[in-house]
């Protein structure tokens, strides 16, 4: 997850103006709470979970891959999982730190960028002490559900195989900003769908690893969406392939 770029940009060594530390602190505050409280009336379903475990029982760790705008539901259904996460320096993200290691997760400073060194030795780093990642390879700048070629490059250095998450919800306020950021109503459906693990190989087309990415995560979200819709279907609804069979509850 990386922070929004909606805000003030802010580098390692910036202040925060006043406003924005007040911002920051005042959501940091109630924001946990808040996704605590609504998420306790979600009906969570995880479909297609052995991609994970297939994974983990291997020895192995991953990189989920999942759309900047489904931040909030994703951050209360893996809430407590330790994965480790990617935040922007901007003011979002100060917000988005706050917020993410109440949640439970391990948050490291930088971007995905190729550019940003610091960024993916620190997610290769977590990877390497037996941590999962978590990245929105559309973010922090967009554009929205376009993935960048970053996350394909820290695949390749750590070592670990992507799985991609495509999240569908009945019932949902989406904001202005960019990326649609996605908040889930009271008592909403919400599905979360994993794709197959994928593998980048030494001299793959980062570009092209990238376009499929996108294709992937458009595919799941859509299936998702449909399911969240008619939750009736859950069960007798197959994952990204015909293997899986189900859902389970999530609390």
């Amino acid at each position: 997850m990386t922070g929004s770029s909606r805000g003030t940009s802010a580098s390692p060594g910036a202040a925060l103006s006043f406003g924005d530390r007040l911002l920051v602190g005042f959501v940091a505050t109630v924001g946990p709470a808040i996704i605590l409280l609504l998420g306790a009336t979600w009906r969570v379903r995880m479909v297609n979970e052995d991609a994970v475990e297939a994974v983990h029982a291997s020895g192995r760790q991953l990189i989920y891959a999942f759309w900047h705008c489904h931040i909030m539901p994703l951050g209360y259904t893996h809430r407590g999982s330790g994965v480790a996460v990617l935040s922007s320096w901007h003011r979002d993200g100060e917000i988005s730190t706050r917020l993410m290691q109440a949640l439970g997760f391990v948050v490291e400073r930088g971007s995905t960028t190729r550019g940003s060194v610091s960024g993916l030795v620190k997610m290769v780093r977590r990877s390497r002490e037996g941590r999962d990642l978590a990245i929105t390879p559309d973010g922090p700048k967009g554009p929205a559900r376009v993935a960048q070629t970053g996350i394909a490059f820290l695949a390749l250095k750590a070592g670990c195989p992507m799985v991609p998450l495509g999240v569908g919800v009945s019932r949902f306020t989406r904001l202005s900003g960019w990326d649609g950021f996605m908040i889930p109503h009271p008592f909403a459906h919400v599905v979360v769908l994993h794709g197959d693990p994928s593998e980048v190989e030494p001299g793959a087309d980062l570009a092209a690893t990238a376009e499929r990415l996108t294709e992937r995560l458009e595919r799941l979200r859509e299936q998702a969406q449909a399911l969240a819709e008619n939750p009736s279907r859950i069960n007798a609804s197959p994952g990204e392939t015909s293997g899986d069979t189900g859902g389970r509850s999530h609390g």
